[in-house]
């Protein structure tokens, strides 16, 4: 628990810091998230609807995924998996309009896969699904015009998520307790990692004018 809060607080307030090591990280898990999503409602949707809806959807989805009755089905998931990392890793590491639209896209999807996930632990199925689709519009949205200014902000959402996260399973904290810490916490890391990115712009910028 201490690493992972403190891997939540570096990425909260200085994600800024490691941005070409995130986005290649980001690539690998957003493909392999979103190739494993397709995979598991193509494979066994019925199995997996009743994952999310049970009342602890990890451990129900765990055990979708590694079904020792099941070992196709699991080899199919670590190959959707693998696949989907390595091909958009591939992707980001190319300058081309369509294929950053695509990293933006599953970089967005991926995002709301984790913030639906998480919701999961605290709220019903269909709110959950209902917010985590809002939240995707709008963070697609802005990964597509603004995308180094987005990794900074989803940088800080997912670090202010992770602390929250693990406090509140720690101490026990019911949902608006929860959703205050992460509120605050992912306020004050997208403040300070938005202007920190500002600021160096300006710098860089200085010499060529």
């Amino acid at each position: 628990m201490l690493l992972g809060l403190l891997a939540g607080f570096f990425l909260c307030f200085y994600g800024y810091l490691a941005k070409n090591l995130l986005v290649s990280l980001r690539s690998v898990v957003s493909g392999a998230m979103v190739f494993l999503s397709v995979a598991l409602i193509l494979q066994d949707s019925q199995k997996t609807m009743q994952a999310l809806k049970a009342e602890q959807p990890f451990s129900q989805l765990w055990a979708v995924l590694l079904n020792p009755n099941e070992y196709l089905n699991t080899l199919i998931y670590l190959v959707a998996f693998v696949l989907g990392g390595l091909l958009l890793f591939l992707c980001a590491r190319k300058k081309n309009w369509l294929l950053d639209f695509a990293v933006a896209l599953f970089t967005a999807l991926s995002m709301g896969l984790i913030i639906f996930l998480l919701m999961l632990s605290f709220l019903p199925y269909s709110f959950a699904l209902i917010l985590s689709l809002v939240l995707l519009v709008m963070i697609l949205a802005f990964s597509l015009v603004r995308f180094e200014s987005y990794m900074a902000l989803e940088s800080a959402l997912g670090g202010s998520l992770l602390i929250a996260y693990l406090l509140s399973r720690f101490w026990f904290l019911g949902f608006w307790l929860f959703f205050a810490l992460w509120a605050i916490l992912a306020f004050l890391g997208i403040i300070h990692q938005l202007h920190r990115v500002s600021k160096r712009k300006q710098k860089q910028d200085e010499p060529n004018e």
